[in-house]
């Protein structure tokens, strides 16, 4: 007996019977939930409400979700399931995923900064530009009219006025073009800055997912042996061959789920489908080829 079998696990249904032991089988149990509430409550632990089960039960592996049921039909991701494997016995794709985790930390790290607005930021200047010619312009009408109105002997007060006036609005105005004219370099700046953080973070992902790519294919292919092993040791009923490689496997989703989780000696219990422990030729079989602890229904 391995020793995840030697830990029971406690099932308590939402009528309050409590089941208790390495293997809970709840084919015959009435009150019992279905099979994907029972899956729930082994992920989770505790009831997430009053009516859920609950199972008590060592914490799941990285490896538990791909295989936390065992039915026919189900769907596997089967390089994740051999690489999440490979990772719970030791195997790290030769630094490609320390690699990986640095790349993912320099890409959170690369957050694309904000767009400036630029296109207003241009408009204000060119309107202040805009705006300081047409007073200078002005201006220099004003003092045409002040020289000749003086050469004539006439009364200049009046356009005097106006030119002062005029001079002031023109000393506002260029004041506030300089002030568009920085904001809109220090914006253009800005552009520049998130142009080349977005072809960094771009340049980072491309990396990333190179790198988780080799690492899968790397760590698949560590587990590999282990894998075809447990496929090997699978009765003739799931007709599965493991091949040479995680490409060459010949069989269905169930058939490699149910080796994974062999290969993977579980701490948290499966649910298994009543009609899998039948392809096994009974109970016993399926849990002595599981060797971890299990939850029919």
């Amino acid at each position: 007996m391995t020793a995840a079998l030697r830990r029971p696990i406690r099932v308590r249904l939402p009528d309050g019977s409590l089941h208790v032991g390495p293997v809970v089988d709840l084919r015959r149990v009435e009150a019992a939930p279905d099979a994907a509430t029972l899956r729930r409550a082994v992920a989770g632990g505790l009831p997430a409400e009053p009516a859920a089960p609950s199972v008590v039960r060592p914490p799941p592996t990285p490896v538990h979700p791909f295989v936390s049921h065992l039915a026919a039909g189900i769907g596997l991701d089967r390089r994740g399931a051999l690489a999440a494997l490979a990772r719970l016995r030791g195997h790290d794709a030769d630094g490609a995923l320390a690699e990986l985790d640095r790349v993912r930390k320099a890409i959170a790290d690369a957050a694309p900064a904000e767009t400036a607005d630029l296109a207003a930021a241009r408009r204000r200047a060119a309107e202040a530009g805009v705006e300081t010619d047409r007073l200078r312009e002005r201006a220099a009408t004003i003092r045409g009219r002040v020289e000749a109105t003086r050469d004539t002997g006439g009364d200049v007060a009046a356009a005097e006025t106006d030119l002062a006036e005029t001079m002031r609005r023109l000393s506002e105005v260029a004041t506030e073009r300089v002030a568009a004219r920085q904001r809109l370099a220090a914006l253009e700046a800005e552009v520049r800055r998130s142009r080349d953080t977005r072809e960094a973070r771009m340049r980072l992902e491309d990396r990333a997912a190179n790198l988780e790519r080799d690492a899968r294919r790397a760590l698949a292919a560590a587990a590999y042996d282990a894998f075809a092993a447990a496929v090997t040791a699978l009765p003739p009923t799931f007709d599965a061959d493991a091949g040479t490689g995680p490409g060459e496997f010949d069989g269905d989703p169930l058939s490699a789920a149910l080796a994974v989780a062999r290969a993977a000696s579980l701490r948290a219990p499966v649910v298994v489908d009543p009609t899998v422990v039948d392809r096994f030729g009974g109970l016993a079989p399926s849990v002595r080829y599981l060797s971890g602890p299990v939850v029919v229904r």
